[in-house]
């Protein structure tokens, strides 16, 4: 509690004063995938009024049996019931079918939708301008970081949309993710969050060769980790993928067939915009190629497993089998920290040493 208190000392007055008015509106979530329950978990957690939930799939509900929400049998009866609606659905058309199926009807009287979902920009930028002739209100907030970051608060979201609004909801959004950046217009939003994901898949594939290389070479696999991590090669997907690739497990959290999902967006995006993209096009299809291989339900990250099988050499590192990942928020920039490791920790001094 006295942590708490101090944190709230800290804020403005005013921003006091405009949480306190989030927290007093009802709040409905659709889509209770892995998205829709952290985010309820972390709305709860912060203090803000979770009131109903709404999934197709019922067994999603089973870490909510007791929180006494409303389960409303439509889109239309939750938009009804709740001032905010947060969306978090898998894919365009699940997006289209909600959107079609109550949501638009009931976005009316200035009620507000924050749809967390990765989908289709245009697709967007034609529902936001039916929500605003229908009196309601919305914003794209597509979030990034991983399953694991999402749980603890520690996302990155991209908002756009109209910039009053987004002013509106920032201290909410600002208590359950870690960074919030505001990108501009309706549909701005999704599209660094699609090349974001599209890049994963490069830097994915590149450091499943590195590792293979390293391997073959000699080099051991955790004294290969660590010279990359503090090197010009790193990156987040090395040093959250790279373990995950270690153990086997490949980024169980998001599915390939989602990944695959986001590049075909990417695809569509550069053929409007007449861009080729050779290095993005061929991680696509080697993406492609992984998930008829493996299946649609196989890890996002399991795309270097094609390289094991045909080298007969698998790149596991016993060191990585208790790892998990954190993310903090420095300067705008998503720093791993990691833990189940042996690692050398930076301490507070040479933190404050480095402050310019």
């Amino acid at each position: 509690m006295l942590s708490l208190t101090r944190r709230c000392h800290k804020l403005p007055f005013s921003r006091l004063l405009t949480t306190d008015v989030l927290k007093a509106k009802t709040i409905g979530v659709i889509g209770m995938g892995n998205v829709g329950n952290a985010l309820v978990k972390n709305l709860e957690r912060t203090g803000y009024n979770v009131t109903s939930i709404l999934d197709s799939d019922s067994t999603r509900y089973a870490d909510f049996a007791d929180r006494g929400y409303s389960i409303p049998a439509s889109p239309l009866e939750l938009t009804r019931e709740v001032d905010i609606v947060f969306t978090g659905l898998p894919m365009p058309h699940h997006v289209k079918q909600v959107f079609e199926g109550g949501l638009l009807e009931g976005l009316t009287n200035g009620k507000i939708w924050i749809d967390h979902s990765t989908t289709d920009y245009e697709q967007t930028e034609e529902m936001c301008a039916e929500v605003e002739k229908n009196g309601g209100r919305m914003l794209e907030a597509p979030v990034t970081g991983g399953l694991e970051a999402l749980k603890k608060g520690q996302m990155t979201v991209f908002v756009a949309g109209e910039k009053g609004l987004s002013e509106e909801v920032k201290p909410m959004l600002e208590d359950i993710y870690s960074n919030v950046i505001y990108t501009g217009r309706m549909g701005t939003a999704l599209v660094p969050k699609v090349i974001s994901n599209m890049l994963t898949c490069v830097h994915n594939l590149a450091m499943g060769e590195a590792f293979m290389l390293a391997k073959r070479s000699g080099v051991d696999m955790r004294t290969m980790f660590d010279c990359i991590r503090a090197s010009a090669g790193n990156s987040f997907v090395f040093e959250t993928g790279g373990p995950m690739l270690m153990q086997g497990t490949y980024d169980p959290s998001f599915t390939i067939e989602l990944q695959c999902k986001d590049n075909r967006l990417g695809y569509q995006m550069a053929t409007k915009h007449k861009v080729p993209i050779e290095i993005l096009g061929h991680a696509m299809q080697a993406y492609n190629k992984a998930m008829y291989k493996y299946g649609d339900e196989a890890p996002c990250y399991i795309a270097p497993k094609m390289l094991e099988e045909a080298l007969d050499t698998d790149l596991r590192c016993e060191e990585f089998k208790d790892w998990s990942y954190s993310i903090q928020n420095v300067d705008g920039s998503s720093v791993i920290r990691h833990h189940g490791i042996d690692i050398k920790r930076t301490d507070k001094k040479e933190l404050a040493d480095f402050e310019v």
